[in-house]
């Protein structure tokens, strides 16, 4: 399953490796050499536009992510995202779709961050912002230290620090929670 993963990933690099580089012999007819190197920092390996990355995982868990915007930095095994959006299939069927203006994936370990006007919607429609969400992959865990507010048709849940359990189904707000009824 590992070296599937693998093989899937290496194709996809080297694809987008050859668009990016079909585009660049392109545009390097039209554009000075040095216009060209002002684009792109030395920190950046690769950097795409209009993302679509989708991953089956070990446990069985579906990845989707959409961005405007990637830049992967490969000694870092860092995958950086602009105006993401990550759609989650756990193996049981729900689904969890999470967003925000940045995201950073660790393309080892699988950890995810995402930072600045952070979403999640589950698949029943019970809604959870903050300003930072951490995903860790190891424990199926999404937590984050930042106030956040959880709602859902009827109950409005707010507090400061959050940790939901994906695979228990569990969700901890860790302090200064208030819940109002809808309306009140």
């Amino acid at each position: 399953m590992k070296t599937k993963r693998k093989t899937v990933l290496i194709v996809a690099i080297l694809t987008v490796i050859l668009s990016v580089t079909a585009i660049l012999a392109i545009g390097l007819r039209r554009a000075p050499e040095k216009a060209l190197l002002k684009i792109m920092s030395d920190r950046v390996d690769l950097q795409v536009q209009n993302v679509h990355y989708t991953e089956v995982g070990d446990s069985g868990m579906n990845w989707e992510i959409t961005a405007d915007t990637a830049r992967y930095r490969k000694k870092e095994n860092l995958a950086l995202f602009e105006k993401v959006k990550v759609r989650l299939v756990m193996k049981d069927g729900r689904v969890f779709v999470m967003n925000g203006d940045r995201g950073q994936l660790n393309t080892q370990s699988r950890d995810m961050e995402i930072e600045g006007n952070v979403g999640i919607v589950s698949e029943n429609g019970d809604r959870i912002s903050t300003d930072r969400l951490l995903y860790r992959n190891a424990g199926k865990r999404i937590e984050t230290d930042r106030p956040v507010v959880m709602e859902n048709g009827s109950v409005r849940i707010s507090g400061v620090g959050m940790i939901l359990t994906l695979d228990e189904k569990k969700v901890t707000l860790l302090s200064q929670v208030r819940a109002n009824t809808a309306g009140k």
